[in-house]
């Protein structure tokens, strides 16, 4: 199974989502609905890992074979849901004051996958819904309907697409999220295209995406920040990647792409064109172990130019993702990202993400699993020409812990304490400045 990266609401395990969604390349940081701070970087920009269709819990656990699953015909259909309640000690992300909140988070899954001897169709629908009492601005409902598919042309030759509508909202406290009474809601489309041909151990991945970015401001955006339409764009994405198996088991590439962003305000608010296009090259290796244990990193070069002023932004890029399970009870999962988002800041034109964190799931005894991981995120601002704004550098630093206890296969329940902190080298100039604690309990059932 070929596993986009595309940002959805399906499983996270408990530290990997909040490092991809604090990194994300050019989409939106959702509202955090995950206690992981490290997944969801790879979806939205990590290379594609080719994965066997074992279906993933939302604990991020890999599930036993007749534990999940409801036959539909030629289909195999699984729902999930999370419930986690608790209480958020620092709602808005601030020093000072600071608001704390009990907090309610219900996010439901449902996939529905083809079990076809050729080709493949899959649909994903899920939700989240974050009700905090203490601060009922900060409420927010995130949606993720999304068809992927493959076309068998002959073996070992196939195309891919994908299509979906998504909500998302962005959360405070992840880079780029501007201090707002209300949080800002991004609707998102992304299309993707694919052409997939390997020749004895000669492949090629051929990909072609383009996604159109919606913003809606719910409050008045703080002064420096970029107001919905000024942010409002297409993205297009071309790449293509050339390898070699040079064993079982081993893959080695190389990856050139390019990519315009284009902007509905050729002048934004501000007086600014931030109409853009880059290339990138990563040369990278895919090593896979065993069905569970699977590894995929590349280092890089990448540039962002600016059409109207010809501004370039470089940055040497690398990235790790996959998992491992080389001891049976553990899973860890990588998730490193380095990349060249776009900024919802007047004062500087886009940062470079640097993402790097580690999540695990540890079956303790019987019933008994323990999940946690941490990640860190450094965002490296690049003044806009004639700002006269200086460098500035945030960092957010987050981890957790927690237990699961399976009263049943299909439903695990167990607490769950997760610690964030984000500074900067500029708080002046709206740089981080903050600690958060939340401890809850999660309830996760799936079928």
């Amino acid at each position: 199974m070929a596993i986009s990266a595309n940002r959805s609401q399906l499983t996270w395990s408990p530290v990997v989502g909040w490092v991809l969604l604090a990194c994300a390349t050019s989409a939106a940081q959702a509202q955090t609905e995950t206690s992981s701070p490290a997944a969801q970087i790879m979806l939205e920009q990590a290379p594609v890992i080719d994965i066997p269709d074992v279906p993933v819990s939302v604990t991020g656990a890999v599930n036993a074979p007749g534990e999940v699953g409801i036959a539909v015909g030629a289909f195999t259909l699984y729902p999930s849901i999370e419930v986690q309640a608790g209480f958020d000690s620092n709602v808005f992300a601030t020093s000072a004051p600071t608001v704390g909140s009990p907090y309610t988070l219900i996010r439901p899954v449902v996939e529905l996958k083809s079990d076809w001897l050729n080709h493949s169709i899959r649909v994903v629908a899920g939700a989240g819904f974050g009700i905090y009492t203490n601060a009922s601005t900060q409420n927010y409902w995130n949606g993720n309907l999304q068809i992927d598919g493959r076309l068998d042309i002959q073996q070992d030759f196939y195309a891919t697409g994908m299509v979906a509508v998504r909500r998302q909202t962005e959360a405070l406290g992840t880079p780029n999220a501007l201090v707002a009474s209300s949080p800002t809601v991004v609707d998102s489309i992304p299309v993707e295209v694919g052409l997939y041909q390997r020749f004895n151990r000669f492949f090629y991945d051929f990909r072609a995406s383009a996604t159109r970015y919606n913003y809606i401001d719910n409050s008045i955006v703080s002064a420096g920040g970029l107001p919905a339409a000024s942010r409002n764009r297409f993205e297009y994405d071309e790449r293509v990647r050339l390898g070699y198996e040079v064993m079982d088991g081993i893959d080695v590439w190389v990856a050139p792409g390019l990519n315009q962003r284009i902007y509905d305000q050729y002048v934004n608010a501000f007086g600014q064109q931030r109409d853009s296009t880059g290339w990138n090259v990563n040369l990278g290796a895919t090593v896979k172990l065993t069905t569970k244990s699977i590894l995929e990193g590349f280092i890089g070069y990448s540039t962002q130019t600016y059409i109207a002023d010809g501004t370039t932004t470089p940055a040497f890029t690398f990235g790790l993702s996959g998992s491992w399970n080389g001891y049976e009870p553990l899973t860890i999962r990588p998730a490193f990202i380095r990349s060249i988002n776009e900024s919802a800041y007047s004062n500087y034109i886009n940062y470079v993400s640097t993402a790097v964190g580690v999540d695990f799931t540890y079956d303790i005894h019987d019933a008994w699993q323990m999940v946690g991981g941490t990640g860190i995120n450094i965002a490296d601002f690049t003044p806009a020409p004639g700002s006269g704004a200086g460098p500035r550098t945030d960092y957010y630093w987050r981890a957790s812990l927690g237990l699961l206890y399976a009263l049943r296969p299909q439903i695990q329940l167990g607490p769950l304490y997760e610690h964030t902190t984000g500074w900067s080298t500029d708080v002046a100039s709206g740089g981080p400045s903050y600690t958060r604690e939340v401890l809850s309990l999660r309830l996760v059932a799936k079928r």
